[in-house]
């Protein structure tokens, strides 16, 4: 039985009872998660590695779908609907929970067509209100200095950090409610890591995000919320303060106490 906090914040998502497995698998690669995120805070998803955290980061936009023969249960609560739901409009999904990979992989593109693609799926044709919200977005993603005055270069030619927060003003452009961060910071130089993390916390302010981690002193910098999952279970959720500080499972214990990771 996984020890869970009440949170008091108003929650932006709810995961309850979900399970997931993979194609072929008989045993559930989730078991009965049951999750409450925070709106405009940071939930960190913390755990070795196997342990489900990005299988679970992915089902809040049903990325597994691409891939046919996984199944899931339960339910994941969004703006009053189930997510899991087949009736659900995957694209309009995708835009309002963007996600943000531990690859920074930019399209082969220009930096501004990287910025417009989703606005242009969206039918946004405007060359004054793309120009616009390509800066606001840049801005956001606090690039825009860096490259404002060479938006129609490759965006091949971008550092590693670079091409991440390219990836983050992608996202932000088309208004999401929800970023879904998968360790985006592992491939990433110690300098590039501490922008990225600079950024999340400006960006809770507008956005809700969960990201999963695999360096614990990275969730206690950047994350309000910190979840703490074992072989496919959620063992244990609070404030990262108290995860960190006080865990009061023992598997946690030992695994903030370095016995394994």
């Amino acid at each position: 039985m996984a020890t869970i906090t009440k949170i008091e914040d108003r929650q932006a998502l709810e995961i309850k009872d979900f399970s997931f497995w993979y194609n072929g698998s008989s045993k559930a690669n989730l078991n009965k998660v049951n999750l409450p995120i925070a709106e405009n805070k940071v939930t960190a998803l913390i755990g070795p590695s196997g342990c489900g955290k990005s299988t679970l980061l992915r089902s809040i936009n049903r990325i597994h779908d691409l891939y046919p023969g996984n199944r899931y249960e339960g339910e994941i609560l969004f703006n009053g609907q189930n997510i899991l739901d087949p009736k659900v409009d995957l694209i309009d999904l995708r835009i309002k929970i963007g996600m943000i990979f531990q690859q920074p992989t930019a399209f082969p593109m220009s930096i501004k067509d990287n910025v417009e693609y989703g606005l242009k799926l969206q039918g946004i044709k405007d060359k004054a209100k793309l120009n616009e919200i390509v800066e606001r977005s840049l801005r956001g993603a606090n690039i825009w200095e860096e490259v404002k005055d060479r938006l129609n270069d490759d965006a091949g030619g971008l550092s590693g950090g670079q091409r991440q927060r390219l990836c983050i003003a992608r996202a932000i452009a088309v208004q999401p409610d929800i970023l879904l961060f998968d360790e985006p910071t592992s491939a990433l130089d110690p300098i590039s890591t501490v922008a990225i993390e600079e950024l999340i916390n400006t960006l809770k302010k507008d956005y809700t995000i969960v990201i999963v981690t695999h360096n614990m002193q990275q969730a206690t910098r950047i994350s309000d919320y910190t979840a703490f999952m074992y072989l496919g279970d959620l063992v244990e959720f609070g404030e990262t303060k108290q995860i960190f500080e006080a865990p009061r499972e023992k598997l946690l214990q030992e695994y903030v106490g370095g016995k394994f990771g």
